[in-house]
C-alpha cells in the first residue's frame, strides 16, 4: 500500500495538531496546581514567588488601596500584610478551572497585629472567607485576577467596631 503525499501531509498535519492541543490541555491542567505558588506567598511572606505566578503588567481588580499596579505594585504590599496580620495563614478550599480561569475559594486566618482600614489592633485574631478568579495568558501566567474577600466579617472579628 503506498501513502500519497497528500495522505503524508494530512497526517503530519493531525499529528501537529493533536501535540498542540495536547500540549495546551496538559498546561491548562497544571493551572490549578500552578496557582497555589500565588497563596504560597503569603503563607511564606515571600513576594518574589509572584515572579512565577503573575504577569509582570498583571491587573488586580479591585486593587489594595494605594497599590501600584501590575506584579511589581502588589509585591510591595506583602510585607505590610505579613506586619499588619502576624500568623497569617491561606487555607484553599475548593479550586475550579474552566478553560484558562481557575476559581479559588480560600480562608485566611491571622490575628490583626497593626492598623488596618483605620482601625487600631486588638490582638485578635479572625477567619475570613475569599473567592478569586484567576485567568491565565497564553505564557501560562495570570494576566488578571478579580477577588471578593470578606473584611467586614473580619473587622467585626478583630473588634473594629466596639466601643
Amino acid at each position: 500500500m503506498s501513502i500519497t503525499r497528500r495522505a503524508l501531509l494530512a497526517l503530519a498535519t493531525a499529528s501537529t495538531a493533536l501535540s498542540l492541543f495536547a500540549g495546551t490541555a496538559f498546561a491548562q491542567d497544571n493551572y490549578k496546581e500552578k496557582i497555589r505558588i500565588f497563596y504560597d506567598t503569603f503563607n511564606t511572606n515571600d513576594a518574589n514567588l509572584l515572579d512565577q505566578i503573575l504577569a509582570e503588567d498583571w491587573a488586580h481588580i479591585p486593587a489594595a488601596p494605594g497599590e501600584e499596579p501590575g506584579r511589581d505594585g502588589f509585591k510591595k504590599q506583602i510585607p505590610g500584610f505579613a506586619t499588619t496580620f502576624k500568623d497569617g495563614n491561606i487555607k484553599i478550599e475548593d479550586i475550579v478551572q474552566e478553560g484558562n480561569k481557575v476559581v479559588v475559594r480560600s480562608t485566611y486566618t491571622a490575628t490583626q497585629a497593626g492598623p488596618f482600614m483605620g482601625f487600631e489592633a486588638k490582638g485578635r485574631p479572625f477567619t475570613i472567607m475569599t473567592i478569586d478568579i484567576h485567568e491565565f495568558n497564553e505564557d501560562g501566567l495570570v494576566q488578571t485576577s478579580w477577588h471578593l474577600e470578606d473584611w467586614l466579617g473580619g473587622l467585626f472579628q478583630m473588634g473594629a467596631f466596639e466601643q
